[in-house]
């Protein structure tokens, strides 16, 4: 999502951009929600010709669930959903395929005065005067560039997944639709809302319902459980769709019901193929080496509660190339000028989401005054 970002920015203002994707296949779907800020959709329209109705589905509240599944709080607050998989395609089909190369992983990084060369597995070497390193929280570029820097496991992992809305009951339905709605009680956070279909359908019936359920995991043997899939593989940032192992989840569903809403615990339930994410915090010192530099996740991994993720990406990726813009060929100087507002907003957001998280996961509050702010931040003003 970065890198096209950064892509689509740089070809505007007149660069030859080449995006070098490690996945070998276009990329599927994530399960994933986003909430749209102005600013992203801003960029979605001037760059993809999307509208807000093709991109997402709006939310028009948002309440806050008792354990018995009533609402005991509502608030008219106007937002945007959408998928991560409805954002992508409209980024990717903006994006020349022909410039788009895919199975491209990351080996080797160096650079001179005058270029930058980026090492690939396959022992090609690509010469550039900017690389942008866009390659997400499990980041290549900043483990060669930043060996000492390491995520902070957090304490919690997101349960994530989502639900056809044709299979969600009626009055679930009546519930949910056009709502922002979460459940909170000590240690654990339940969120959803309705997101585009698979497809980017927009039409009510053929939407989805996103949920994400914070749950508390104590970091050691428990948490490695938690993040070995059903071959045995542990993974580090994400056990995919499917891969779950089974008894993980059947003792996860008998936790639903036991401290969960019923909306909610049909949500889990009715989710074949949930995945897991494990909530770190990871900042960078430096985004910027000499000719290139580390943007969107590969910097920064703040947790999920002001969900602006994609927002910071896309800012990264706007002021990228302001500063180009700026500066011509000096490549170095524009980097220089890019990067204090870049690692600013970057340790705003970081330090947000501990605030949200620490607040709504290890603290014994379970009022309104933990969810006003959840995917809703205060962010800086948007770029010129």
């Amino acid at each position: 999502m970065a890198g096209l970002c950064a892509g689509l920015v740089l070809r505007d203002i007149g660069c030859a951009v080449e995006i070098f994707e490690k996945s070998p296949r276009e990329m599927q779907e994530r399960g994933a929600g986003l909430v749209v800020h102005e600013e992203v959709l801003r960029f979605v329209t001037d760059h993809c010709g999307a509208t807000a109705e093709d991109l997402g589905v709006r939310s028009r509240a948002r309440q806050l669930l008792d354990r018995d599944g009533s609402p005991i709080w509502t608030e008219p607050t106007p937002q945007l959903m959408t998928s991560w998989d409805s954002l992508y395609r409209y980024l990717k089909r903006a994006f020349p395929s022909e410039h788009y190369h895919h199975g491209a992983r990351l080996a080797a990084i160096r650079q001179d005065t005058d270029r930058v060369f980026a090492g690939l597995e396959d022992g090609r070497e690509q010469a550039c005067d900017l690389l942008v390193c866009a390659d997400g929280a499990n980041s290549t570029a900043r483990r060669l560039l930043l060996p000492d820097v390491a995520p902070h496991y957090a304490g919690y992992v997101a349960w994530r997944g989502m639900v056809a809305e044709r299979e969600v009951s009626n009055p679930a339905h009546e519930l949910l639709a056009e709502k922002f709605t979460f459940f909170h009680t000590r240690h654990t956070q339940m969120l959803s809302y309705f997101v585009p279909g698979p497809a980017g359908e927009t039409a009510p019936g053929k939407r989805r319902v996103n949920w994400v359920w914070y749950w508390n995991v104590p970091e050691g043997e428990e948490l490695r459980e938690t993040l070995t899939d059903r071959s045995g593989l542990i993974h580090d940032y994400s056990v995919p769709q499917g891969a779950v192992e089974p008894a993980l989840l059947s003792r996860q569903r008998e936790v639903a019901a036991k401290v969960l809403p019923d909306v909610f615990q049909d949500l889990f339930g009715a989710t074949a193929e949930p995945f897991i994410q494990p909530i770190y915090d990871l900042s960078v010192a430096q985004m910027a080496f000499g000719r290139l530099c580390l943007l969107g996740d590969a910097a920064f991994v703040p947790r999920p509660h002001p969900a602006a993720s994609t927002y910071k990406a896309f800012t990264n990726a706007v002021v990228l190339g302001r500063c180009l813009r700026a500066h011509g060929r000096d490549v170095a100087a524009a980097l220089r000028e890019w990067e204090p507002t870049q690692m600013q907003l970057g340790e705003n957001l970081a330090r947000l989401g501990q605030e949200q998280g620490n607040r709504s996961q290890f603290g014994a509050a379970s009022g309104p005054s933990v969810i006003q702010s959840v995917g809703r931040a205060t962010l800086p003003p948007s770029p010129p």
